[in-house]
């Protein structure tokens, strides 16, 4: 049986001192090499594109070009999982989170433990950059992959015309701004359920919440085990939880491995959807690394559900959206800021006036 070579990782940050703490810590473990450091965002988008790390470790604070704008830099043109490793702490930590992963950063680490090789600190981050490598990036076509795969204008026509009950969407990378504008765009008054799989690093589940909540009109909330989906609102599954529909239509968090290398899982969320709901569903698929939710999305689509997937020109990383398309799960392909107009479309079938 052949080994498994080394996960290779760019370690980026203006400070020689600290790329050669995280380099020596990340080193310790014999399943990561360094495969090269840079010294500002500039160089670290650069460095990518030459490199082809594994993983990329990005500091928050640096000149010439910031962590955040490198990670859009890198997202955009080389897509590479990045974790963030920054200093700053309470509510400048928590915005700093927000942002990092709005602009495709997959997990935030901080320095401070790293810089006094707290064992627990360290052990995280080795588990985070290694938990990296599983994430599968999916790099931008020239010709945008939506133009050969789009559906017709007139395609539109043979969507479900039975009004949905029930709105689940899964996203990835760059999610969180696509769900902004999405939920941001919808009313008060909408009136079905919409379940959301985001996935994110341990315990960014909340802190999505209370963000998306100072921008959407709709109550969000992070999901729990018992509610009936009999109202609206937005219920976001937790990090580390599958989050699923029973067949009384109450909200369920299953405790279990990753599925599609996720947990909470898009997939599972999605066939779970499917099963219990059948064509009284819409299903939306947003940008993200990876296939997850492309499968569920075509059980989706096979009972009869609404299914909608983010455009290219749109989406950070066209990868979850991309397999949706090739395997024929996709009713529609939109820009975040049509999907809104869709899923009041589909629910005004049926209810044409708003209370």
């Amino acid at each position: 049986m052949t080994e498994a070579r080394p996960l290779r990782v760019l370690v980026v940050d203006d400070s020689v001192v600290q790329r050669q703490i995280l380099a020596r810590l990340l080193t310790q473990d014999p399943g990561i090499e360094l495969a090269g450091q840079a010294a500002n965002g500039a160089e670290a988008v650069r460095a990518v594109a030459r490199l082809r790390p594994d993983v990329v470790t990005l500091d928050d604070r640096m000149p010439m070009m910031s962590g955040i704008e490198a990670a859009r830099h890198i997202m955009r043109e080389t897509p590479t999982p990045i974790v963030m490793i920054s200093a700053a702490s309470g509510e400048d930590a928590r915005k700093l989170t927000q942002e990092a992963l709005a602009s495709g950063v997959l997990a935030v680490q901080g320095k401070r433990a790293l810089s006094s090789a707290e064992p627990g600190a360290v052990a995280q981050l080795v588990r985070l950059v290694k938990g990296m490598a599983t994430v599968r990036v999916v790099r931008r076509r020239r010709e945008p992959l939506a133009r050969e795969h789009a559906v017709p204008a007139a395609a539109a026509n043979n969507s479900p015309l039975i009004s949905p009950e029930v709105v689940v969407i899964g996203a990835s990378t760059g999610g969180p701004n696509a769900l902004r504008q999405i939920l941001g765009d919808l009313p008060a008054s909408f009136p079905l359920p919409i379940l959301v799989v985001q996935h994110t690093t341990v315990g960014y589940s909340r802190t999505l919440v209370e963000w998306l909540t100072g921008m959407v009109e709709l109550p969000v909330r992070v999901a729990e085990n018992g509610p009936r989906l009999d109202a609206g609102g937005v219920f976001v599954a937790p990090t580390g939880r599958h989050l699923i529909v029973d067949q009384a239509r109450r909200l369920v968090l299953l405790e279990g491995p990753p599925v599609s290398l996720h947990c909470p899982s898009v997939n599972v969320l999605f066939k779970s959807v499917a099963e219990v709901f059948g064509n009284r569903a819409a299903g939306v698929l947003l940008t993200g690394m990876g296939d997850d939710g492309a499968a569920g999305l075509l059980e989706l689509k096979r009972a009869g559900a609404l299914t909608v997937a983010q455009d290219e020109a749109s989406s950070v990383v066209f990868g979850m959206p991309a397999e949706a398309i090739r395997l024929g799960a996709v009713d529609r392909i939109l820009p975040p800021e049509q999907i809104a107009a869709a899923l009041l479309e589909a629910v005004a079938r049926e209810t044409p006036t708003w209370s």
